[in-house]
């Protein structure tokens, strides 16, 4: 599919000619705190597209894993610098998760460039405006956005779960046909382990708006232990990709997955097209990866172009939902209507836009994310 992509940046390229010139030669280092599909975004298609509409400019980007353990690479590389007392710094664009994004915020390690954007009036929605109890409105684009879904085979489930409740009699009826990825395989396991407390203690407005009160830890334990008592009838994974591998061989018939892999799996012909994915209440976490540009960084400028032509509606129709099978990191308002029938069709097969507008749930606040993932490593091991 790498030609199709390409023939439709290079269509983007010739419409957006003339927003660049010829210019001294820069190499744009973009670090990517995410799987290899996403760093191929980055290298083989946006950076490619970019490049060619701004001659003299080279896109180097570089994966630095997955997981938080990931974006934790990426903060402390820019950390390090800051503390030094270097500049400029070495990264001019950066794909982080939402919890070091708003740690990036928090100690001013980033550029507050969004306003300097043309689609900048499309950077919308609470997850632009805060992440982890933090204001971080200005200074984060998300690149695309990721639901946590749970996704089954109607092969062998018939009726589906709509509810976490509905889930919980399932899986005891079903022992081991249910898995995820527990809280070290990736963040479709920690999302699910963070609405299972939500639906637990019912304060999912207290965890994502706070204040903090260390009284809740207790009922955050209670939640967790109820969840070890869960996890002993079901399969807990190696990973998103493990869970997925399951679902496809039939060795569990659900699981708690990211719905963009999904969808990419079944773009490139890995996964069975009939495994559908759907959202119960009250809800699992969305969580974007956000495109930002460290503060002292060495092509500041043309970082923040580099951001601006990613969130061109017409890159995110025809690259991040058409190409890649991602929800739209920007106002879905301006991009779905250039996406295709069949994309759109594939993007929203078992969660519809209703859907995400109902369940898709915001991550507690840094301390309540803590305490959780504390009592989950303390309790269920």
């Amino acid at each position: 599919m790498r030609w199709k992509a390409l023939a439709v940046l290079a269509g983007l390229v010739a419409a957006l000619a003339g927003a660049g010139s010829a210019q001294p030669r820069v190499t744009l280092q973009v670090a990517i705190a995410a799987d290899v599909n996403v760093v191929e975004a980055h290298n083989n298609y946006l950076g490619v597209a970019f490049a060619k509409n701004n001659p003299g400019v080279t896109v180097h980007a570089v994966g630095t894993g997955t997981g938080e353990a990931a974006s934790r690479a990426v903060y402390t590389k820019i950390k390090a610098q800051a503390d030094a007392g270097r500049r400029p710094w070495d990264l001019d664009v950066a794909l982080v998760s939402m919890r070091y994004a708003a740690q990036m915020v928090r100690e001013r390690l980033l550029h507050r460039f969004v306003s300097q954007m043309q689609f900048g009036r499309y950077v919308v929605g609470p997850d632009t405006e805060k992440a982890f109890g933090v204001e971080v409105k200005g200074y984060v684009v998300p690149m695309f956005k990721n639901q946590i879904a749970i996704a089954y085979n109607p092969a062998f489930v018939q009726k589906p779960p709509r509810t976490f409740a509905e889930l919980e009699a399932w899986v005891r009826a079903n022992p081991r046909r249910f898995g995820y990825n527990g809280i070290k395989g990736g963040v479709s396991g920690i999302g699910f382990v963070m609405a299972w407390v939500y639906y637990k203690t019912g304060r999912y407005d207290l965890f994502t708006q706070g204040p903090y009160d260390r009284r809740y830890e207790p009922l955050i334990r209670q939640a967790v232990e109820q969840l070890r008592e869960f996890n002993r009838n079901v399969v807990l994974t190696s990973g998103n990709a493990g869970t997925l591998d399951a679902l496809n061989r039939g060795e569990i018939w659900m699981g708690a997955v990211w719905v963009d892999q999904l969808v990419a799996w079944k773009n490139e012909g890995r996964m069975n097209p009939d495994i559908t994915p759907v959202l119960i209440a009250p809800g699992l976490p969305i969580y974007p990866l956000y495109l930002v540009v460290p503060r002292e960084a060495a092509n500041r400028e043309w970082g923040v172009r580099y951001v601006d032509f990613v969130a061109n509606p017409q890159v995110q129709a025809k690259v991040i939902v058409e190409q890649f099978g991602w929800y739209p990191g920007i106002d879905p308002n301006r991009v779905m209507p250039l996406v295709s029938p069949q994309a759109r069709a594939l993007l929203f097969k078992g969660v519809t836009p209703e859907d995400l507008a109902r369940y898709s749930l915001q991550m507690p606040l840094g301390e309540y994310y803590d305490a959780i993932l504390l009592a989950y490593e303390e309790i269920v091991r």
